[in-house]
């Protein structure tokens, strides 16, 4: 598997359309839009920005879909914010940046 195929998978950047529930017949089936925030050339950039490590790169992106997306029309119509669902995935593919402390007289 290649970077930018993990780095699809990490951050839900699907290639298929959106399921919306809806079944068409086949003939006259719409195509649907896709469900991706970013294109092929932006993840890969993204990747070369991040020196081709995939999790710095999956966690970058995932904290930039972490926008606040909560939408309120006027008709009482509420979607709810994503934000928490994004960081949370963002926490999961974080590197750990703890390590054993150096001692005081370097050796």
């Amino acid at each position: 598997m290649d970077d930018l195929t993990r780095l699809k998978l990490l951050t839900d950047e699907k290639d298929s359309p959106v399921d919306t529930g809806a079944e068409g017949c086949g003939d006259c089936a719409v195509a649907l839009p896709s469900s991706r925030m970013f294109t092929d050339e932006q993840l890969q950039e993204l990747l070369e920005l991040h020196d081709g490590d995939v999790e710095d790169t999956a966690y970058d992106v995932l904290i930039r879909k972490a926008e606040n997306s909560g939408i309120r029309l006027s008709g009482g119509t509420e979607l709810p914010d994503q934000r928490a669902y994004w960081l949370s995935r963002a926490r999961s593919v974080r590197k750990n940046g703890t390590r054993p402390a150096a001692r005081a007289d370097g050796t």
